[in-house]
């Protein structure tokens, strides 16, 4: 079965892989507790993320106090950038995530029955089934991210805003990409190592992550393997590669120009969906087209204004 990060990882573009320094310090923390740490959040703190450079293709308006060679988070070479997950997700949020060490620390406390301390005068949700882990805040802590010991894979995310109580529950994986899908499209400043206040901006015009999603023009759909069938239907209107992608899956990409996309990565029991397109009509083609053509029967997931917008002429055919 495919990472439920997957979305997160083809939206950004990364190859992912394991950090086997950290996944020791998770195994050694599990057995000497007796306990684990739920699937999704330890992929999450225990992922490296491998994103390709290029010259930048967007116009940014960005608050910028230019450093000339100023540090850049992970690891830079001419094609690529190296970094953490975590550390990624601090170059797209002015906020303050839990290190793996407190993380485990805070688990720890939470199955022994200790409310966090960054819970302290906070009511609990009323339908909780588990204690709960203190995950974030933001700069200013007025919002208090922690999710849920429910014995879950993927367990549920509980957001606290002072003078607002608890948000919508989320699933770990799903408040991860809405955060970084947020900030993808409406924040030019991301990633701040590139664009942040203190970065060199001719550096990064010249060389920086790449993001070809930054007009919202996305859909996205899961369901089970592509099959050959499929595969070849699409063929028959696309130029296809396809490539082994993360453990045990395979990335196809289809397309007939630099204009949009349909890439599929699948492994024997699922595949994830993720078209692309430069316009709302190119966009739409593309999904009629990875439905008729890809056989791909489940609802479309749109995470942008821009792809509902698309989404909804979908409907109306």
């Amino acid at each position: 079965m495919l990472s439920r990060l997957q979305p997160l990882y083809l939206l950004l573009v990364v190859e992912p892989s394991v950090c086997r320094e950290r996944e020791r310090e998770v195994e050694a923390w599990e057995r000497r507790t007796g306990r684990r740490v739920p699937e999704v959040v330890r992929e999450f703190f225990t992922t490296n993320a491998t994103i390709p450079m290029a010259p930048n293709e967007h116009k940014r308006t960005v608050w910028n106090e230019p450093e000339v060679g100023a540090r850049i988070a992970g690891r830079v070479t001419d094609d690529f950038w190296e970094i953490a997950m975590t550390d990624l997700w601090a170059e797209y949020w002015d906020g303050a995530m839990e290190a793996l060490p407190s993380l485990l620390s805070s688990i720890e406390r939470a199955r022994a029955g200790e409310a966090a301390p960054e819970r302290e005068g906070i009511e609990p949700p009323a339908d909780l089934r588990g204690p709960l882990v203190y995950l974030q805040t933001d700069v200013m802590r007025r919002w208090r991210c922690f999710f849920e010991l429910d014995g879950s894979a993927d367990p549920p995310l509980r957001e606290h805003g002072r003078g607002h109580g608890w948000s919508e529950t989320l699933t770990f994986s799903s408040w991860l990409f809405r955060s970084f899908a947020d900030s993808y499209v409406s924040q030019d400043w991301t990633p701040s190592s590139f664009w942040g206040k203190a970065a060199d901006l001719a550096r990064s015009e010249e060389a920086s992550p790449v993001q070809p999603f930054k007009n919202g023009l996305w859909l996205r759909a899961s369901q089970g393997p592509l099959g050959a069938e499929a595969h070849a239907a699409l063929q028959t209107r696309f130029s296809c590669t396809s490539r082994p992608y993360a453990t045990g899956a395979t990335l196809h990409h289809f397309s007939q120009s630099d204009d949009g996309w349909i890439w599929v990565v699948e492994d024997d029991d699922s595949s994830v969906w993720w078209i692309h397109g430069k316009t709302d009509d190119e966009l739409l083609d593309l999904a009629r087209d990875a439905r008729e053509l890809g056989r791909l029967t489940v609802p479309f997931v749109a995470d942008t204004r821009e792809g509902a917008r698309v989404l909804a002429r979908l409907h109306d055919v």
